[in-house]
């Protein structure tokens, strides 16, 4: 008989198994909170789009769209590109949609899957999750501020050490016509000292040799933002100052990065990147986007926006060494004990669902300890023990699992006392 070749997971992708759920569990969970309190809505965009809107936006020559993009023809002969990024469609279905005669600015979140055919190392997948942030039609410094502050809080509430804003500015579209002038005729003398792809960019894209991670292009890059930063309009200048007084204001943690440029065509003025801890990890970066909107045939809509990578910060917290609470899988744990009390156990267990609890329970398989062993594996606040004293008597004995005390309460207040437990313990009842 041939032996059956065992199928794995294709190169670059990966499982995100039980142990690991607590993690995105707690980065979803107050990614939300603070989020949603901060005036964004959420909004789903398609997984895949018309390959012409990523070559239109993220840049034609850009490592994203000439190397990394997934792309494929379906039945009817339609280029369609797996979404590399997020940004391009949430612009796409607010030009489509007319969102432009919402209320100003208007303010929205993604959370999902990305993909780019990359080399898989640590933090960096072919398949990878992706928070986004975007704000539209907001042109102001503070606009940027309040984004930038938003994503510190954010980062600082999940536990993150020592997170810093790196930050630059790009300047506009026109003051970037000079300084990719001058950044080319230095780039032409160092060509020799630079990698093969960077030999290209010259030509196409010279802004992009700042972004490269090529040892012998690093070597030039601190002297060739400089570049940039002399052919820095008054405008751009005056601007970017006001953001970092902003930033002062407000205690953001930044350290200024001449050479920061991040990978992608679209932006203008302020972009930034989010690193943390003392080995300084990338977990997130973004920028201002002011022509994107027009350029896709909208509105002139100025904008900023945020994507930062689950796994990368999920790698953050683990070399940090983060405590991360335990998720909760049920309210209540029911415990039975005894043949008789298996009915009124089903029925504790129905009503305490009926207004709306998680309920897990083994219906009397093993004893009370490996009952109550289980209900602490599962992290239940509290279990309910249903014994046949308990038949008798009409009553639960109800057991708080974090400090082990317990309460015999009768079956007609049993819905309230929990209720209040709960409450006190700030668990909402769905």
């Amino acid at each position: 008989m041939a032996d059956k070749k065992k199928i794995q997971a294709p190169r670059g992708l990966k499982d995100v198994l039980p142990d690991e759920q607590k993690y995105w569990f707690w980065l979803e969970k107050n990614f939300y909170n603070i989020f949603e309190a901060a005036g964004f809505e959420r909004i789903i965009i398609p997984t895949f789009e018309s390959t012409d809107l990523f070559k239109r936006s993220v840049g034609e020559f850009t490592d994203i769209v000439s190397k990394e993009m997934y792309t494929f023809k379906d039945k009817s002969g339609n280029s369609l590109t797996l979404r590399p990024e997020g940004t391009a469609g949430v612009v796409r279905a607010y030009i489509e949609h007319g969102m432009h005669v919402l209320t100003k600015p208007i303010k929205l979140f993604y959370w999902g899957p990305m993909f780019r055919y990359d080399r898989p190392q640590a933090g960096r997948f072919r398949e990878f999750w992706q928070f986004g942030l975007e704000v539209l039609d907001d042109d102001t410094p503070l606009g940027d501020a309040l984004l930038i502050q938003s994503l510190y809080k954010y980062y600082v509430k999940i536990g993150l050490k020592d997170v810093v804003i790196k930050i630059n500015s790009l300047g506009t579209v026109k003051s970037r016509v000079k300084m990719m002038s001058s950044l080319t005729k230095f780039l032409t003398k160092h060509k020799k000292d630079i990698c093969a792809d960077c030999k290209q960019r010259i030509k196409h894209n010279p802004l992009r040799i700042l972004d490269c991670k090529q040892s012998q292009c690093k070597n030039i890059t601190q002297e060739a933002s400089m570049v940039l930063i002399d052919n820095l309009d008054e405008v751009s200048k005056n601007r970017f100052t006001k953001v970092l007084e902003y930033l002062d204001e407000m205690q953001v943690n930044y350290e200024l990065t001449p050479s920061l440029v991040r990978g992608l065509d679209y932006y203008t003025h302020t972009v930034f990147e989010v690193v943390a801890g003392n080995k300084k990890l990338s977990i997130g970066g973004g920028g201002r986007y002011d022509d994107l909107v027009e350029q896709l045939g909208g509105p002139a809509t100025p904008c900023i926006g945020y994507a930062g990578g689950i796994e990368r910060t999920i790698d953050a917290l683990k070399q940090q060494e983060v405590i991360i609470p335990e998720m909760a899988k049920a309210d209540i744990f029911v415990v039975q004990l005894g043949t008789r009390a298996k009915d009124k156990a089903m029925q504790v267990a129905n009503d305490l669902e009926a207004i709306g609890l998680r309920i897990a329970g083994f219906m009397g398989q093993g004893s009370i300890q490996a009952q109550l062993k289980m209900a602490s594996k599962l992290n239940v606040p509290f279990v309910i023990i249903v014994g046949d004293q308990e038949v008798r008597d009409k009553s639960v004995i109800l057991r708080d699992m974090t400090d082990r005390s317990q309460d015999i309460v009768l079956d007609r207040n049993m819905i309230k006392m929990i209720a209040k437990k709960l409450e006190e313990k700030s668990i909402k009842i769905t």
